[in-house]
């Protein structure tokens, strides 16, 4: 059993605190929140969800790099002894955020270079880049953006170590992307830490796709919200940032009382990220609806899922209208090494639910939504009445969908 208490302190940090044992370190993950270089508040219960988050990514990132954890018990992390490369290595797929370090912030200042990239004119707030970029800042009271090119002129890495940092930092991040979008989730923006163990071996350190660090954004509602200049549905700690922006000057105001509600929001963040994370994360429900107008039915069948720890994303795509766009959907999905399950959300004339069927190999759950009883009549028989060789199976409860999930990836055994 891990007494903190008992061990002497090396370090305070904005979040976590460091203490020594004779063998190794033990990082102590607190409530404490911080955005825009200093302590914005405590949310309480975060600091062992961020323990927890951080060892299930370690976990399955050694494959490409090694890491320092060496156990977890609570909110403690008992990790090796590393000597810390003095650079955080933000990696950024989208342009956005509202710090003055943020790639956003000083392209909207009229920048066009920014740690030594060159970006376009035209580009908008919240826009998926065209690549991964890797920008790194010093680890100082207030962070310095830098170029690579700086970074080896102060000598603070050789040109074959950052070149190592840099493969690295990208191929996480590119793992990351891939295991959110399972998720129906988007992962922005991150940030890695590196050291040297005691072989000298750069390896990973700190924390790892939390949400302390990185950055989600939900992946359904995402493309719509751009297109119509709204901010995207998040699932980070930026609602604090956000309100903290509106309501003071961040850098050089006192920080008012977070409001309750405002706390428990980005709990909640902290909450659904691990618990989406420890689901079985081998089974993806894919659910498409042919319209906006069901966001309703479709939230509950999203909601439902998930309270059976299923993994699932969602799409609004018509049949009718963007049929090239359902079959680029349906394409994407294929390259994804998960079991899936499809279920449509379309009433009317519903072509939604063949299409799907008739261009996947996967079972196709129908769940047509109704308002009345008229209504469902008409949409039960336009679900049922499918051409010859195009299988679609229809669930009128979004409950029943779920449990019917369960059991095809039999993950009641």
């Amino acid at each position: 059993m891990i007494d903190i208490s008992q061990l002497p302190k090396v370090k305070s940090g904005k979040v976590r605190d460091l203490y020594e044992t004779p063998n190794n370190y033990v990082i102590y993950h607190s409530d404490r929140l911080s955005s825009f270089d200093r302590h914005i508040c405590d949310i309480e219960g975060k600091g062992e969800l961020l323990c927890k988050t951080a060892k299930w990514w370690f976990d399955r990132t050694r494959n490409i790099v090694d890491n320092h954890v060496v156990g977890i018990e609570g909110r403690n992390m008992v990790v090796k002894k590393c000597t810390v490369v003095p650079i955080e290595f933000v990696v950024r797929g989208y342009i956005t955020g509202s710090t003055s370090t943020s790639l956003w912030t000083h392209y909207n200042n009229g920048e066009r270079t920014y740690c030594g990239i060159d970006f376009p004119d035209g580009l908008r707030k919240n826009q998926r880049l065209s690549q991964a970029v890797l920008t790194p800042t010093t680890k100082d009271e207030h962070d310095e953006p830098l170029s690579c090119d700086e970074i080896i002129r102060r000598k603070i890495l050789s040109k074959g170590e950052l070149n190592y940092i840099t493969e690295k930092a990208l191929s996480l991040f590119a793992y990351g992307q891939k295991e959110a979008k399972k998720r129906g989730l988007i992962l922005v923006d991150t940030k890695y830490e590196f050291g040297y163990d005691s072989n000298k071996n750069i390896i990973l350190i700190d924390e790892i796709h939390t949400c302390d660090s990185s950055r989600y954004w939900k992946s359904d509602t995402y493309q719509e919200r751009f297109d119509s200049g709204q901010e995207p549905e998040k699932l980070d700690k930026d609602s604090v940032r956000d309100y903290v922006k509106k309501v003071c000057d961040p850098y050089n105001d006192d920080i008012p009382e977070i409001p309750t509600e405002v706390k428990n929001h980005v709990f909640n963040c902290y909450s659904t990220l691990f618990s989406k994370l420890a689901s079985n994360n081998d089974n993806l429900v894919v659910i498409i609806s042919g319209s906006e107008s069901d966001k309703d039915h479709y939230t509950k069948l999203g909601r439902e899922l998930d309270n059976l720890y299923i993994p699932n994303t969602s799409y609004v795509c018509s049949a009718h209208k963007n049929t090239l766009g359902l079959i680029q959907i349906l394409n994407e999905n294929k390259n994804l090494q998960q079991r899936i399950i499809y279920v449509t959300v379309a009433g009317r004339s519903n072509a939604l639910s063949g299409v799907v069927a008739c261009n996947v190999n996967e079972p196709v759950i129908a769940c047509p939504p109704f308002k009345d009883k008229d209504d469902m009549m008409i949409n039960i028989h336009s679900t049922l009445q499918m051409p010859s060789n195009v299988p679609v199976m229809t669930i009128l409860e979004p409950r029943n969908v779920a449990l019917t999930c369960l059991r095809i990836f039999d993950l009641n055994s």
